[in-house]
């Protein structure tokens, strides 16, 4: 029987362009000198890697996902659905991991973790992370078909990332006129960036979110109104340490449950991707996001 120093491993070989597969034996050496024993699996398609980490979780008390933010959070979604409730660690392979910042914060920490979820359209998304409604949606688009054509930019990927904001703030990509609703209040506005977070962290290691936490009931929403450009930039520098929640188109709240409207159609980015179905993006004019309680223990 597997024992407390064996874990499976779930390696995805897409994550960061391939180049997971070439940071994995890395992470396997230093589980292997803390007296770690694995077992590893490399996953096919995401349909394989779902099934796997549903089978593995009826024989392991410890999984481990080398891969990106969202092939945690999928790994997540099967665990929970699974009932687990034995460990689930983060060994990051992807190319922006902000997820695992946090991960490395509450190491001490023995709890089980909240799991945010989105529904739209019938559709249910969990994620250990965030949602991201604006800038967010633009700049994976197109992070994702600079890397394609010029894959040696991928090292580069933080700043190109920041340029991406830039250019779809120049341009207006960004703008997003919403309702943001909770139990007590609606909030209405035109936003560059709504950030509906269980994590610190966004943008590769921004404080954006510097009070949320998957072991707290309720998200942080980070709200950013539309503003010119030289005063975005300045909030967005100022959000390294938490201080662009002191600019004044900056809102921020804590709630278990909201529900975002939009007046058209509009895409959301969940963990790293934008929310699809067959390979389709997901469009609505309505979300509805809470929080449930797992037994599952996060660890990186």
């Amino acid at each position: 029987m597997p024992t407390k120093k064996h874990t499976a491993v779930l390696i995805n070989p897409s994550s960061a362009g391939g180049l997971s597969l070439k940071k994995w034996p890395a992470h396997r050496d230093a589980l292997h000198q803390k007296g770690v024993r694995t077992s590893e699996y490399t996953s096919a398609s995401e349909a394989d890697f779902r099934e796997h980490t549903r089978m593995l979780a009826k024989k392991f008390k410890r999984i481990a996902v080398v891969g990106g933010d969202s092939s945690l959070t999928i790994a997540a979604e099967e665990l929970v659905a699974a009932n687990y409730k034995g460990v689930l660690q983060f060994l990051p392979a992807g190319s922006v991991n902000d997820i695992i910042l946090d991960l490395r914060e509450n190491t001490a920490q023995n709890q089980s973790a909240y799991l945010g979820f989105l529904k739209t359209q019938g559709i249910q998304k969990n994620f250990i992370g965030q949602a991201n409604f604006g800038i967010g949606v633009f700049v994976n688009r197109w992070v994702g078909k600079i890397l394609r054509v010029l894959p040696f930019l991928r090292p580069l990927q933080n700043t190109v990332g920041v340029l991406c904001i830039l250019v779809g703030h120049l341009f207006r990509r960004d703008v997003v006129s919403l309702s943001l609703g909770t139990k007590h209040e609606t909030r209405h506005g035109r936003y560059s960036l709504v950030l509906v977070s269980q994590i610190r962290h966004w943008a590769g290691g921004l404080l954006f979110a510097p009070e949320a936490s998957y072991f707290k009931k309720a998200f942080q929403i980070v709200a950013v109104r539309r503003t010119p450009l030289l005063r975005f930039i300045k909030i967005i520098q100022a959000a390294k340490d938490g201080g662009h929640l002191h600019f004044n188109e900056v809102e921020t709240f804590f709630a278990p449950e909201l529900t975002i409207e939009a007046q058209k159609n509009i895409a959301v980015q969940i963990d790293g991707d934008i929310l699809c179905v067959d390979g389709k993006i997901v469009k609505s004019q309505k979300f509805i996001l809470g929080k449930k309680k797992s037994a599952l223990r996060l660890t990186g």
